[in-house]
């Protein structure tokens, strides 16, 4: 760790070596940087192994910043580390004596009295585990006129994974509100970055990747000792060594991420939580599917629900045209992966000397119908807000989901990307800008588009100038002819998908 070296000032510090972080290496340059009088306040959070710790330490190292991973435990033990810490930085001849956690703060507040300096606690919801009130005593460290100020121009940097801690810090009336000068939500990576992370060339084999473990930085390095698939052959070997083994990392990732998270750890029932997000992994996105799944009543199933959706694990996407039509879906193709594919055959995969070549060969076509299928559609819809041009979409992506229509003849259609303005009192009077199709695992053919066409048709007048997508992996030569000829069809490959708009 870098040492204690009084200077004048701080540089602004050099980007370093990595993929996808630009903007929020320049946001917490600029708050580290940002010459404000007097300490200031950042929190950094997100969920785990997407590269928080990385970016702070190299903060710290490159800044000669404070940089501190909290210990669980008790208080004391706490307390003593964080003074053995603090005494190794400033090169003491001993450890720091910190009687509390007033003088921990206030000590830390002091690196910053000669000039600008980040000071970092990571996983700081492990302090609050046996010192809930830190937050109070960090409040009122940094007010303006407490003596412990002094001139210190520390910028404190809270970090921490357990998103539904962190994400409380600075809402209503805690303590912190207002105090913060950066909050920094780090986020898995897209599937196009995911893609360069993933260093894979072919796209059907990036596609399965990401279905499989999508972006999440740690998945795709430590984890996997930065072993990926580099095709389709590949991939076979991969998924079997780096995924289904029981050796691997991965394959006890989600019950890990479960048991550190708050929320869940504490759980009563934690089997309804495990219920929960088998539902939502093996295709029941709607609410009334996913009680009937779970077996439980709606009143009882919300709070399990809703904390899953606080801890990020899974997303809640409002419907585009229907009123309170909500789907749900997993926060993580991990999740996806593991609740519809290892935890169905766990029995098999964790047996001594299973040939999990043979078993990937059996449950193969479940990972191509309830991982594959449900993680393209998903990058189809994010494709559609995030990348196309309103010339293709024929309107801004003002909501973007998926829904169910019902056609003349009483069937049920799911359109898997529905495009809508926001110019209707409620959803159902909304203008229809697109509508879209997305399948990854067969040929697009003519009768994909005239699915389109009859549901543009169900829609009625509010669809009349509506667009048709259709998202996939190959098309046939009577539908690229007919493509060709209209101007109301987009046809989205996997080479306009990764890089067109």
């Amino acid at each position: 760790m870098v040492k204690f070296l009084p200077q004048s000032g701080l540089r602004t510090p050099n980007a370093p070596a990595m993929i996808g972080r630009t903007a929020e290496w320049d946001a917490l340059t600029a708050f580290a940087t940002s010459g404000v009088s007097g300490p200031s306040l950042g929190l950094v959070w997100g969920r785990r192994r997407v590269g928080k710790s990385y970016l702070l330490e190299t903060l710290a190292e490159q800044t000669g910043g404070f940089y501190y991973q909290a210990i669980r435990g008790s208080s004391a033990e706490a307390l003593r580390d964080l003074g053995e810490r603090l005494g190794e930085f400033q090169g003491a001849a001993a450890p720091l004596a910190l009687a509390d956690w007033e003088r921990g703060i206030e000590a830390l507040l002091l690196l910053g009295e000669t000039r600008e300096r980040p000071v970092i606690l990571d996983e700081f919801p492990y302090l609050l585990e046996h010192t809930p009130e830190l937050a109070s005593i960090i409040q009122r460290a940094l007010g303006t006129r407490r003596p412990s100020r002094g001139e210190s121009r520390a910028r404190l940097i809270l970090c921490g994974s357990a998103i539904t801690v962190m994400s409380q810090l600075l809402a209503g009336t805690a303590p912190l509100r207002g105090r913060a000068g950066l909050d920094l939500r780090v986020s898995p990576f897209d599937y196009r970055v995911a893609r360069e992370l993933h260093g894979i060339e072919q796209l059907p084999t990036a596609v399965a990747a990401f279905a499989t473990i999508g972006g999440v930085a740690a998945y795709a390095r430590e984890m996997s000792e930065h072993d990926m698939p580099a095709d389709a052959h590949d991939f076979t070997r991969w998924i079997c060594r780096r995924v289904l083994s029981p050796a691997a990392p991965l394959f006890s990732e989600i019950e890990l991420l479960l048991s550190e998270d708050p929320a869940m750890s504490k759980a009563r029932k934690i089997n309804l939580y495990h219920a929960t997000l088998a539902g939502i992994a093996t295709g029941h996105h709607a609410w009334s599917s996913l009680c009937a799944y779970v077996k439980t009543a709606s009143a009882s199933l919300l709070p399990i629900v809703d904390a899953l959706i606080a801890a990020e694990l899974v997303v809640r996407v409002d419907d585009p045209i229907r009123d309170r039509r909500p789907t749900y879906h997993p926060g993580d193709s991990l999740l996806r992966f593991h609740y519809a594919v290892t935890r169905r055959h766990h029995a098999r995969l964790a047996r001594h000397s299973a040939d999990a070549g043979a078993i990937w060969a059996d449950i193969e076509p479940t990972f191509r119908s309830q991982v594959l299928g449900p993680s393209f559609e998903t990058m189809a819809r994010y494709w559609t807000q995030h990348f196309a041009t309103r010339r293709t979409l024929g309107g801004s992506p003002d909501h973007v989901g998926s829904t169910v229509l019902t056609m003349s003849d009483d069937r049920e259609q799911q359109l898997d990307v529905v495009v809508a303005a926001d110019d209707g009192a409620v959803p159902s009077q909304r203008t229809v800008h697109a509508i879209g199709e997305a399948k990854v695992g067969e040929t697009l053919t003519t009768w994909h588009l005239q699915r389109l066409e009859q549901a543009r048709a169900a829609l009625g007048p509010r669809a009349a100038a509506c667009k048709l997508l259709l998202f996939g992996r190959t098309f046939d030569a009577a539908l690229s002819a007919v493509i060709k000829d209209r101007a109301d069809i987009e046809a989205i490959t996997l080479e306009r998908l990764y890089s067109g708009d």
